[in-house]
């Protein structure tokens, strides 16, 4: 399988790694020469310098015979933008983008372009979603009523803890997302409003916890 990446940073770098290690083509994009560096001489895969949404560029690094298309880089629109020329110039029907603020999640989903948060999880879930098309970054378990949920935490959680969102049996929290920093967090962990927070949930649980969830991103 070839798989052109698109940015080179934790998410991108660690990303290649894997799909290298695990027998792929694997093409990677940044415009700084130092990211590419970091991956070693030991790498596996094509390096390209430039922009993620250069149409040259994106040549360079097979765009047009690649299978999967990932957009990495630390810029929302420059994600948006490469995942756009890699679909309607090139015809790429396997694409994912980073999304870094919840907010603009709107723009994404009405451009319909698939996309994940996070940064340790980015990377897992891409890698798992690359190699297995039917995993979502939703998961609900075919037996049992527990999901992988994800979802924002609204205004009224301030000064609360993990503890104090957690349901014991019903809600488990597994990372909190704030800014540019993915958290592992522990139970005296405080929570501020606009986290995104990554959980396992037994269904029927969001309305124990509803008044703590942002129901819409401000525009």
């Amino acid at each position: 399988m070839h798989v052109v990446i698109a940015g080179c940073g934790r998410v991108g770098g660690q990303l290649a790694q894997w799909l290298a290690d695990a027998g792929h083509d694997v093409a990677v994009i940044d415009r700084r020469r130092e990211a590419l560096d970091t991956l070693g001489k030991a790498f596996n895969g094509a390096v390209v310098e430039g922009l993620a949404y250069d149409v040259d560029v994106l040549k360079d690094a097979g765009i047009e015979e690649t299978d999967v298309f990932v957009a990495v880089t630390d810029s929302d629109n420059a994600n948006l933008m490469a995942v756009e020329v890699a679909r309607h110039v090139f015809g790429v029907t396997r694409t994912l983008a980073r999304l870094y603020d919840p907010a603009r999640e709107h723009a994404y989903r009405a451009l319909d372009v698939k996309h994940v948060t996070g940064t340790k999880l980015i990377a897992n879930v891409i890698f798992e979603q690359i190699l297995a098309e039917e995993f979502q970054y939703h998961v609900t378990f075919e037996e049992g009523d527990v999901e992988i949920v994800e979802f924002v935490l609204s205004p009224e959680v301030a000064g609360l803890t993990v503890r104090d969102l957690q349901v014991r049996d019903r809600l488990r929290v597994a990372a909190v997302r704030r800014a540019d920093h993915t958290f592992i967090p522990g139970d005296d962990f405080e929570l501020k409003p606009g986290d995104l927070v990554v959980a396992a949930a037994r269904e029927g649980t969001r309305g124990r916890i509803r008044k703590y969830i942002r129901e819409e991103a401000p525009s």
